[in-house]
């Protein structure tokens, strides 16, 4: 079992570029008695060229914007589905219920349907209170 405080990364080298050649020949025969071990000389190499550096950023101090949806985002997604779909269904069956007439919006009733609109809200509403019963229990 690894330890907590070690981590690893990988380093390739493609013989056919002769930077990476040049590097590979160097690490291969790298002298030990000099060096503690190619592990050491990396990280002293890496070291001394981010010192060089001298204060230029090397790392992100941005977030970097994750390229997969995650499960919070996917359940918003589903959410928000589920919840269109409930007012598509309750609204087909209000048109259902009112013989295939879209009910008219609020507000909006003619002044000489007055009365009728009265009489017809009422049972509108009474079926919207069964639609909506019907579909939340869907969900």
């Amino acid at each position: 079992m690894g330890k907590g405080n070690i981590v690893y990364h990988s380093l390739r080298m493609n013989l056919d570029n002769e930077q990476h050649r040049r590097v590979h020949a160097v690490l291969a025969d790298l002298n030990t008695d000099i060096h503690k071990s190619v592990n050491q000389f990396l990280v002293d190499a890496a070291d001394a060229y981010i010192r060089g550096l001298g204060g230029q950023e090397t790392v992100r101090t941005e977030k970097r914007e994750c390229p997969y949806v995650t499960r919070e985002e996917l359940e918003q997604v589903r959410k928000e589905i589920r919840e269109e779909l409930q007012r598509e269904i309750i609204r087909t069956l209000g048109m259902a219920l009112a013989g295939g007439r879209m009910p008219p919006a609020f507000g909006t009733v003619p002044a000489n349907e007055t009365e009728r609109a009265g009489n017809r809200r009422e049972e509108e509403d009474a079926a919207d209170e069964t639609t909506i019963g019907l579909a939340s229990s869907w969900g």
